[in-house]
């Protein structure tokens, strides 16, 4: 009998539970409902359905929690949400979709609040961050220096929330996806995020953001020896350029290089492009140069987002190969820990910091190129 019993706790514990989502939207009967699930930052489609009289609905099984997002036929936007057993009810409003209600689960319920008591923060941060998108077209370096420390400011204020969210709720999804999103950004270190995750509750350790963040702290603990590590040659490399000419780091002869790991599909990386651009215009290309190496695999997105984060004047490389670009591999950038990442080398071709912000990239270059006057 304790056999079976063991048996049945091990087959109910690796069982799907079910779900249903009901969503209420004004459409015209037989319009599309799609649900989406994000596969490796491409959108994978779950399911479809119609709408009829004024509703849709979806039901099936999910082991554990994830977040999906709602896609329309005839609206733009979508609405993230997360998948989980249970009901789950959303009402849409069609004319403001990001505004829509969605209740049912415990997860959902931590994503709703998440969502309104950070909104004070990402409408500052967005706010800000447009106006120095306008301020580097006119080169005003003063005011874009100003609103660089309110952004820094504005973004501390969310970072404390969210440390004060996952501190608060140990057990939510919400949490192990904060702490997710934060070590792919490189925003928190490795120790700090270990101890994190291992303040968790167990009914966490089967998700995906858990199981991810654990392979990330795993993976980084056993092959950090073996990335190029500050004090070490940086390793010698070519590449296509953007015409297809071949580029090679030997032949960049600037004082000072910042080797940039980004892509068009890096949030963090494009928020970060145009400060760095904004930074190199304070320095001679024979000081420093930054050499851009995309993980796109599309070559107009690639292009576009040189365009529109106005970073022209960067050396720019890429195999259009993900994270299976041979410069990619040579630098031990790796899918598990994302980007952005960078390597600052000197005159020496040695690397002398790592995954370094603006601010602390300025301070550098600051200090040594004085020391070379």
């Amino acid at each position: 009998m304790r056999f079976l019993l063991i048996i049945f706790f091990i087959v109910s514990c690796s069982s799907p539970s079910k779900y249903s989502l009901i969503g209420n939207i004004e459409l015209d009967d037989n319009e599309k409902v799609f649900l989406v699930q994000m596969k490796d930052n491409r959108p994978l489609l779950i399911d479809s359905t119609s709408v009829n009289k004024g509703q849709f609905m979806f039901s099936d099984s999910i082991y554990f929690p994830e977040m999906h997002y709602l896609f329309f036929e005839k609206i733009s936007g979508n609405i993230p949400f997360v998948l989980e057993p249970g009901n789950i009810l959303i009402d849409i409003y069609k004319d403001s979709i990001r505004t829509s209600k969605i209740s049912g689960t415990k997860s959902n319920q931590d994503w709703t609040d998440y969502l309104n008591e950070t909104q004070i923060y990402t409408t500052e941060l967005n706010n800000i961050q447009i106006e120095i998108n306008q301020l580097l077209r006119t080169g005003d370096s003063i005011l874009i220096s100003d609103l660089e420390e309110q952004f820094k400011e504005v973004r501390g204020k969310l970072v404390k929330y969210e440390f004060l969210f996952m501190d608060d709720r140990k057990d939510s999804y919400i949490s192990a996806l904060i702490l997710q999103r934060m070590i792919f950004e490189r925003s928190i270190d490795f120790d700090k995020a270990d101890s994190i995750l291992n303040s968790f509750d167990k009914s966490l350790e089967n998700t995906n953001p858990f199981v991810s963040v654990t392979n990330i702290i795993d993976n980084y603990k056993l092959s950090n020896i073996e990335s190029p590590t500050i004090g070490s040659f940086a390793p010698k490399f070519t590449g296509p350029g953007i015409d297809g000419e071949i580029i090679s780091l030997e032949q960049v002869k600037s004082k000072y290089i910042l080797i940039d790991f980004w892509a068009s599909w890096c949030e963090p990386c494009r928020i970060e492009n145009p400060v760095l651009t904004n930074l190199m215009k304070s320095y001679s290309n024979d000081n420093f140069v930054i050499m851009g190496v995309s993980l796109d695999v599309s070559r107009d997105a690639w292009l576009k987002a040189i365009e529109v984060d106005d970073i022209k004047s960067w050396i720019h490389i890429s195999n259009l190969e993900y994270f299976n670009g041979p410069i990619v591999k040579l630098y031990n950038i790796r899918g598990d820990v994302g980007i952005p990442s960078n390597f600052l080398i000197n005159e020496e071709r040695r690397i002398i910091a790592k995954d370094i912000k603006s601010d602390e990239l300025e301070f550098i270059l600051n200090s040594q190129l004085k020391n070379l006057n």
